[in-house]
């Protein structure tokens, strides 16, 4: 079974242990513990920079649109022009909102 994730919440998240990993770094410790603190600030940099390169589905809208109107076709209804205002709004809102 295919899982997905939010990968905007997994950046997010890396992001603040990169942070609070690096607030524990100017705490004086012993050599072993600055170590392992230093080598996880390491690992959680790579995996930011490993999310930074997963591909994105894009879509695309216009094709979207034509297949949904080619749906309303074959089962005889009329297509309204206010659908396709309706897709682009929120399409744009979900562009919005995860902030590209």
């Amino acid at each position: 079974m295919k899982k997905l994730i939010d990968i905007d919440a997994v950046v997010a998240k890396t992001k603040r242990l990169i942070r609070a990993n690096k607030l524990y770094l100017s705490e004086p410790e012993t050599d072993e513990v600055r170590f392992q603190k230093v080598g996880a600030y390491s690992v959680l940099n790579d995996l930011l920079h490993f999310l930074d390169t997963i591909e994105v589905k894009e879509v695309d809208l216009e094709k979207e649109i034509e297949l949904v109107k080619g749906d309303y076709e074959q089962v005889d209804v009329a297509w309204n022009n206010d659908f396709d205002y309706i897709a682009r709004h929120f399409f744009e809102l979900g562009i919005k909102a995860k902030g590209e």
